[in-house]
């Protein structure tokens, strides 16, 4: 009976701590995206830009929420959750890739697929339309 009162307390300790530095992490991603400071900061916006697009602006709050989400007892509703924020990033990348090849930005015919990669990561670096260039670079290829 001892040692399973032992486990649990270690166990919502274990909790605590994930949830403590997982609010720091998603704080110190904010300041570092949001306002691209510091040497880390000026690294770091462009390249998950170059990746990610308009969605590196969403994983801080995402983080924040899910710090939030893991306070509940409740595994599966904390994976129900995770599942539904992988969800709505991957719907808000393919609706902006669908946006930004219809409005010519990324132009995916007749070219190669490391070239669509390439143009896609560097549009997203340059925060030009801050879309989801190369997770559409990854989406388009024919």
């Amino acid at each position: 009976m001892a040692g399973r009162r032992a486990k649990r307390k270690k166990n919502k300790i274990d909790i605590n701590v994930a949830v403590v530095v997982l609010v720091l992490l998603a704080i110190l991603l904010m300041i570092l995206i949001y306002t691209k400071s510091g040497s880390i900061g000026a690294t770091l916006s462009p390249m998950l830009g170059g990746i990610m697009g308009f969605i590196k602006y969403i994983i801080p709050i995402g983080m924040f929420l899910i710090a939030i989400y893991m306070t509940h007892n409740d595994k599966e509703y904390l994976i129900h959750k995770l599942i539904q924020y992988a969800i709505f990033l991957v719907c808000i990348a393919a609706m902006l890739t669908i946006f930004q090849i219809g409005k010519g930005n990324l132009n995916i015919a007749d070219r190669e697929f490391t070239q669509i990669l390439e143009d896609s990561y560097y549009l997203g670096e340059k925060d030009i339309g801050r879309w989801s260039y190369w997770i559409s670079g990854c989406c388009s290829f024919n």
